[in-house]
């Protein structure tokens, strides 16, 4: 079998987010589980290298620009194609929605779908310039000819079918995984070194803890809102790369005079994360809309308490081992921050029940399903 593999979210702007570090973490493991016979083609953005993923690997280079990013998928629509066929190829793994194409006589296509936002939310839509809409609406047409669509969670699917008539019998879900060799309970319970993280980031005595960006859709406005109403030696550690420069949060921080109170430590490396949900007192992540939200299954394995949404894939993904909250409720949020800070019993039973919940998720079951699916394709 011979596979061509669109690589680039694991180089432009999507490295950084929650797309490119899938893909990155998918394609190590699918390299892990490589077969006699199996040959991959990576499509790969010019001038960015890293580091192969399989042992019989070439790469074809594109040209793609990183800023402005409008034109980007008439690119790929006139040169992508070419490319693929030049590959050889039995499967193009379309791992884009900008690398989404249509099937032809001699290559399959499986797509990868991730969330569809712009068609939920009107105004992500409208705020983008005409061509970038216009290649959303064409690009996420052609999932409805792809041999096989990979959809990161049932809510992923669900909408893909109510949105696109997508064939359900197409679409197969295939959760992420986390890294359990670094989120796990031994990293979160370094105390030594969760010390001389709080240190660090000025952070005393009982604190919740959000991982991600500081985009509207993750709520962080409610969640600000929701901790002005808890007790005033209750800290927030916002985790994330843009929450420190981000003009609009901080003025949220300020107009509640919560200045003392939430830090925004900005970028926080991967290794330093399990001690700090271990030192977490609730990981809190009520975000209005996710195709899957890996800091959740994260934050269970390290044994910190998890509050999330119960819309889109939360419920999903958190089971029983979560608390939900209706993500617009202020009050539910905060009353619900509350009854863990209060309930140790509470606090342990999430705990255990986040491990066992988060052992479910790992990239090694990912990539071997996600194999399956290509070889079987393949094979039609």
């Amino acid at each position: 079998m011979k596979v061509c593999i669109d690589a680039r979210p694991v180089q432009n702007a999507n490295r950084v987010r929650g797309i490119g570090v899938l893909i990155n973490n998918l394609l190590s493991a699918m390299g892990q589980q490589q077969i006699e016979g199996d040959d991959f083609v990576l499509v790969t953005q010019r001038g960015r290298e890293f580091a192969p993923y399989f042992d019989r690997e070439e790469q074809l280079e594109t040209f793609r620009l990183e800023r402005p990013n409008r034109f980007n998928w008439i690119a790929d629509q006139l040169f992508l194609p070419g490319l693929v066929k030049k590959s050889g190829a039995d499967v193009f793994f379309a791992t884009d929605f900008n690398s989404y194409l249509m099937p032809s006589k001699n290559v399959k296509v499986v797509a990868m779908a991730y969330d569809l936002i712009p068609f939920l939310f009107p105004e992500v839509m409208d705020g983008q310039p005409l061509p970038v809409q216009i290649g959303w609406r064409i690009n996420f047409q052609k999932l409805k000819s792809a041999d096989a669509v990979i959809a990161i969670s049932e809510a992923t699917k669900d909408d893909l079918v109510r949105l696109f008539a997508v064939a359900p019998k197409r679409i197969h879900v295939i959760h992420p995984g986390i890294d359990h060799d670094l989120f796990n309970m031994s990293n979160s319970g370094d105390a030594t070194r969760a010390d001389v993280l709080l240190d660090r980031y000025g952070i005393t005595g009982r604190f919740l803890l959000y991982v991600g960006d500081s985009e509207w859709r993750k709520n962080l406005h409610r969640v600000l809102q929701a901790l002005a109403l808890l007790d005033g030696d209750i800290k927030l550690l916002l985790v994330g790369k843009r929450a420190k420069g981000d003009v609009v949060l901080q003025g949220w921080i300020r107009e509640l005079g919560l200045e003392e109170r939430v830090v925004t430590p900005g970028y926080v490396a991967d290794e330093d994360l399990p001690p700090l949900y271990g030192a977490a007192e609730v990981f809190i992540f009520p975000s209005l809309y996710e195709g899957f939200g890996l800091p959740v299954i994260e934050a269970m394995a390290c044994g910190c308490p998890v509050i999330t949404s119960n819309v889109s894939s939360m419920p999903e993904i958190a089971g029983d081992a979560a608390l939900l909250v209706d993500p617009v409720n202020v009050e539910q949020i905060a009353e619900t921050i509350n009854k863990i800070l209060n309930e140790k019993g509470l606090q342990s039973a999430l705990s255990e029940k986040g491990v066992r919940r988060a052992a479910f998720f790992s990239w090694e079951k990912s990539a071997q399903e996600t194999i399956a699916l290509i070889r079987s394709i393949a094979a039609q």
